[in-house]
Order: structure tokens, then sequence, then C-alpha cells
């Protein structure tokens, strides 16, 4: 009986620069901005309807969809690398979507910002903080599909399906002796 010897790994360094990178740009866009931004449309949802108010929550769904799909990609396994890309795109088209219900909204009703933004309308401050959301979506993507076809994943599942073959296709033990 063979014992399971694990293959030697290869050092991604610019594979582990890209995951810090999209974990960062996690924080900021997704989390902070997306969701943010969500929240303040939930907080002011009584003045601009409870449909608006509705916008704000898949706001802040799309944001935790986009963070799930880019933790995932942190983890060297076949599996999470394969959710990722559709956690972290559906997200982002989920957001994207609700940036351009938002703008027409914003543009129609000539909404400008408050207090310090008072000159600069909202429909710009909607873009500003959501499109940047690309980056991370797009990193995760990529991180995901990157460690999915990597060699070293490929050998382990091709190790894993011929133990599992061996092991179907062994000789079966003698019943009488």
């Amino acid at each position: 009986m063979k014992t399971k010897q694990r293959l030697p790994r290869r050092k991604h360094p610019y594979l582990n620069t890209a995951k810090i990178i999209a974990v960062i740009l996690t924080l900021i866009y997704p989390m902070f901005m997306v969701m943010m931004t969500g929240a303040g449309i939930i907080l002011h949802r009584d003045v601009h309807g409870a449909a608006f108010g509705r916008c704000g929550v898949f706001l802040i769904v799309s944001g935790i969809l986009m963070t799930a799909g880019t933790v995932l990609c942190l983890f060297r396994k076949s599996l999470p690398n394969l959710i990722a890309p559709f956690l972290s795109g559906g997200g982002f088209v989920l957001c994207m979507y609700l940036l351009g219900k938002l703008v027409a909204r914003a543009d129609a009703n000539g909404w400008h910002g408050p207090g310090i933004y008072e000159g600069v309308t909202m429909s710009y401050l909607f873009r500003t903080r959501l499109i940047p959301c690309i980056a991370p979506a797009a990193l995760t993507v990529i991180i995901a599909l990157c460690q999915y076809f990597s060699y070293d994943l490929g050998e382990e599942r091709r190790e894993r399906r011929r133990q599992r073959l061996e092991k179907e296709n062994a000789p079966a033990p003698k019943i009488v002796d």
C-alpha cells in the first residue's frame, strides 16, 4: 500500500501579490464603498421611496457577494476557486445594474450631494464610488482561474482520480480461505 505523497508546491510570488492587492481593494470598494452606499440609501428610503430602499439592500448583497468571491479565491482548493468567479462576477454585475438605476434616478430628479459635496451631482458620486469595484472583481476572477488551472492543482486532481480508480479496480477480498 502506497502512502500519499504530496507533490512539492511551486512558489507563486505574483499570485500572492495579486491576492494581497485583491484583499486590500475588496476592503476599500465592495466592503466599504458599496455597502456604505447601500446603507445610506436604506437610511434615506423614507425620502425617496421604498423601491429606492430595495436598491440599497441589493447593493449590500452585491458587496457581500464580491467579498465572498474574494475570500474564496484565497484558498488553493479546486471547489472554492471554481465558485469564486461566479460569486464575484455576479455581485459585480448586480452592482453595475443598480448603479445604472441609481444614476438614472439621480439625473432625473436633479439630486446634488450633501454637505461638502453640495456642488457635485449625486450621479457623479455614485459612479466614482461604485465603478472602481471592477478592479477587485477582475482580480478575483483572474486569481481564481489561475489557481484552478494551475499545474499543482491539476496534478493533485489527477492523483486523486488515479487513486480512486485504483481503489475501484482493486481485486475483491477472498470470501473463503
